[in-house]
């Protein structure tokens, strides 16, 4: 199902059951945060990008993420009790390909070690920059190279997409 937002943006709802999401996010102000089991770590003022996947109901995963008042089960909950989401970019697979891009980002993104990848190798599955183009430009790129096509499901409505098509597949 395809969604119109605006004049130029399509929003896509998936229409498969499993794949992997980044989550564009902004913090507007440094803090510390305790994160679960992590403890306390320090987050700067700027834009985050979390990956995660779902190995089915994709949608209900995306939109849990979205609620303001939720159970904290991951990292990421934590986070986003301090900050919110801006955009989410996903990528429909059958096969795990989280690590993959996790990986993909970590070799060119700031991460924040050890953030939601306590059940994997992954150095981190959370990314930091100053600049929120950087990170929508990088995210969405590396989509591409680990052979999925990038589709935008949720943006709030003042962000700028930076020119980025989502309006493929």
């Amino acid at each position: 199902m395809v969604l119109e937002m605006g004049s130029s943006e399509i929003i896509h709802e998936p229409d498969g059951d499993s794949g992997i999401y980044l989550l564009v996010i902004r913090l507007y102000g440094p803090r510390w945060i305790q994160i679960g089991g992590l403890g306390y770590r320090f987050f700067h003022r700027g834009s985050y990008g979390y990956v995660g996947s779902a190995r089915r109901g994709m949608k209900s995963r995306l939109n849990r993420h979205l609620k303001e008042a939720k159970r904290f089960h991951w990292h990421i909950d934590y986070l986003l009790h301090y900050a919110e989401i801006e955009a989410i970019i996903y990528g429909q697979c059958h096969s795990d390909k989280e690590c993959m891009l996790a990986n993909e980002l970590s070799g060119v993104i700031q991460f924040l070690p050890g953030f939601g990848s306590t059940d994997c190798r992954c150095r981190s599955h959370l990314f930091f920059s100053p600049h929120q183009r950087r990170l929508v430009k990088v995210g969405y790129g590396s989509f591409g190279r680990i052979g999925l096509i990038p589709r935008l499901y949720w943006k709030k409505p003042s962000l700028k997409v930076f020119d980025l098509d989502f309006n493929n597949g």
